[in-house]
Order: C-alpha cells, then sequence, then structure tokens
C-alpha cells in the first residue's frame, strides 16, 4: 500500500500510476515488479462471541403478534425521540420472534 505524502490518503492504482483522489498528486511507475511469491490464506471459523440462548430476553408481557397470534411477547422501552416525548415500547414475540414497535 502507497500512501499520498501530501495528505496522506490511500493511493490508488491505475494506467501505471498511482494516484490520490483527495489532491493532484501523482507518483507514476517507472519499472514493472514481478510478484515471485502468492500466499493462499485460508479463512478462519470463528465461534459466535454471544449465542442465541445467551441473549437476555427481558420482560414478558400479553401483548397479540401481528405475524403469528400468538398472546405473549418480550419487551423493552427505549428513549429514541426528544425528552419530552413518550418512550418508544418494543416487542419480540415469544414464538415467531416477530419484531414490532408500539410509540
Amino acid at each position: 500500500m502507497e500512501f499520498c505524502p501530501t495528505c496522506g490518503n490511500l493511493l490508488r492504482y491505475g494506467n501505471s500510476k498511482f494516484f490520490c483522489s483527495t489532491c493532484p498528486y501523482i507518483a507514476r511507475i517507472e519499472r514493472q515488479v514481478e510478484i515471485k511469491k502468492k500466499q493462499l490464506l485460508v479463512k478462519k471459523s470463528i465461534d459466535p462471541v454471544v449465542m442465541k440462548d445467551d441473549i437476555p430476553q427481558g420482560p414478558e408481557t400479553e401483548a397479540p403478534c401481528p405475524r403469528c397470534g400468538h398472546d405473549k411477547a418480550y419487551f423493552k422501552t427505549m428513549q429514541i425521540r426528544s425528552a419530552d416525548e413518550p418512550e418508544s415500547r418494543f416487542y419480540r414475540c415469544v414464538k415467531c420472534e416477530q419484531t414490532w414497535r408500539e410509540e
């Protein structure tokens, strides 16, 4: 990777030159370089940081699900608008996990 000596942004490559997309800096490439070694990178598998069962469900209440009609849902409240407006209540169905909002 090459960086612009003028503004510090990452230089882009095209038409045998490096150029800055922010300022007028251009660096011409005078000779071609042959890549002698290539290394195949293997994608590592990672374990999830949080499992679905580890997420706290929150309190449960009676609220009909708009998708499946089940009458129980988890809920949480959040202040997403200005302080003088009421909180929004978010529901998640216990059965099908559909999420909806009541304002």
